[in-house]
C-alpha cells in the first residue's frame, strides 16, 4: 500500500527511475565529467602535476637514477545539494484513480510533465556549474535567497586563461587560426596532451565566419562545412561545437552558459569527472540513503496537499586543468 502522499504510483523509487531517465541531450557538458559515486558529502580530488624530462642514461649494472613523486595539489571541497518542489492540487489528484497505480493516462502524464520539469530545474544547474568551470575556470555560487555561498577554484595558470592576439571582434585584423594553433600548442605543451575540441556561443561563432583571415580559408579548405552545417565544424585541427542553450538567471534575466567573449580550447580524455553525493529519502516510517539524484512525494494534514521534489548533489571536478584552454575572444 502507498505511505501517506504517494498516490498514482509515486512511490519514491519509482519517481526516482522516472527522472533519472529524462534525456538532456541538449545539455552537453555533461559528456565531460563523467559521474562518480561519492559515499560522503565532501569529495576531493588531486591535480596532479606530470613531468616531460628525459631520462637519465646509465651504464650496464650502475643504480638507476631516483626520481621524485609526482607533484600533487588536493582540492577539498563539498557536493553542493540541489532540491526543487511544487504542491500537486486537488484539480490534478481528481484525474488520479486507484491507489498506488497508474490508471489515469491523463493524470499520469500531469505528474510526468511536473515531474520533468523540475528535473530540467535541476539538470540546468548542473550544466550552469559545468559551463562555469569550463567557462571561467571556477564555480562561485553567490546565492541570495536562500543565502549560500560557495567558491571553488580549479587551480588554473594563467597561460590557461588566455586572451586572443587581436580581439576576435576586430574581424578585419584578427588571427583566430594563430590563436587556436597557440592554445592547442599550449595544452600539448603543459599536459601532454591533444586538444581535440573547441566550444562557443552563437557570436563566437559569427566572429570566425566573419573574420577577413578565415574568410580566405572558406573558400579554399572549409567551405563546405559553412554550407552542410551553417557553421564551422573544424578548424586547426579542433572539432568546433556551437553551443546557444541558455538560462535564466536570479533576476529573470537569460543567460548563455557559454558567454560570447569566450572561445573554449580542451582536451577531452582525463580533463576531468563529477561527483555525485547521499541524500536521505523518506521510505515508509523511516529514511534510506540513496546516491545521485532522486525524486518523491509526501502529503501535508492542513492544508491538505501533496508535494513532489526533484533533487541532487553534484560537483564537477577538472583534475587536470592543463588540459584545458579558455580564451577570451571579445
Amino acid at each position: 500500500m502507498s505511505t501517506l502522499g504517494e498516490f498514482a504510483g509515486l512511490e519514491s523509487r519509482t519517481m526516482t527511475e522516472t527522472v533519472r531517465r529524462f534525456p538532456r541531450k541538449n545539455l552537453i557538458g555533461a559528456e565531460l565529467f563523467p559521474l562518480r559515486p561519492s559515499a560522503t558529502k565532501s569529495v576531493y580530488w588531486d591535480i596532479v602535476s606530470g613531468t616531460r624530462r628525459l631520462a637519465k642514461f646509465v651504464t650496464p649494472g650502475a643504480e638507476s637514477h631516483i626520481d621524485k613523486l609526482t607533484p600533487r595539489t588536493r582540492v577539498n571541497t563539498e557536493v553542493l545539494y540541489i532540491g526543487e518542489k511544487k504542491v500537486i492540487d486537488q484539480n490534478t489528484k481528481n484525474f488520479i484513480d486507484g491507489i498506488g497505480k497508474l490508471d489515469s493516462t491523463y493524470g499520469s502524464q500531469l505528474i510526468v510533465d511536473e515531474l520533468e520539469e523540475l528535473d530540467r530545474i535541476v539538470e540546468n544547474t548542473k550544466e550552469w556549474m559545468r559551463w562555469e568551470a569550463l567557462a571561467k575556470g571556477q564555480i562561485d555560487v553567490q546565492q541570495t535567497d536562500p543565502a549560500l555561498r560557495l567558491k571553488v577554484d580549479y587551480s588554473m595558470d594563467s597561460d590557461h586563461k588566455a586572451t586572443a592576439s587581436t580581439l576576435w571582434s576586430t574581424t578585419a585584423s584578427a588571427k583566430p587560426l594563430n590563436d587556436i594553433l597557440d592554445w592547442k600548442k599550449l595544452i600539448s605543451r603543459d599536459a601532454w596532451a591533444t586538444a581535440d575540441r573547441a566550444y562557443c556561443s552563437y557570436q563566437g561563432m559569427i566572429y570566425l565566419v566573419e573574420n577577413s583571415a578565415v574568410q580566405t580559408l572558406l573558400q579554399y579548405t572549409v567551405g563546405n562545412q559553412l554550407a552542410e552545417n551553417g557553421f564551422i565544424t573544424r578548424l586547426g585541427g579542433l572539432n568546433i561545437t556551437v553551443y546557444d542553450v541558455s538560462y535564466v538567471d536570479e533576476t529573470g534575466t537569460t543567460q548563455y552558459f557559454i558567454p560570447d567573449d569566450k572561445f573554449i580550447v580542451l582536451a577531452k580524455e582525463g580533463l576531468g569527472k563529477a561527483f555525485t553525493g547521499p541524500q536521505d529519502v523518506p521510505d515508509g516510517d523511516g529514511v534510506r540513503t540513496e546516491i545521485g539524484k532522486v525524486s518523491y512525494s509526501w502529503a501535508t494534514k492542513d492544508p491538505v496537499d501533496t508535494w513532489i521534489k526533484v533533487a541532487d548533489s553534484y560537483m564537477p571536478a577538472i583534475q587536470n586543468p592543463d588540459q584545458l584552454v579558455i580564451g577570451t575572444i571579445a
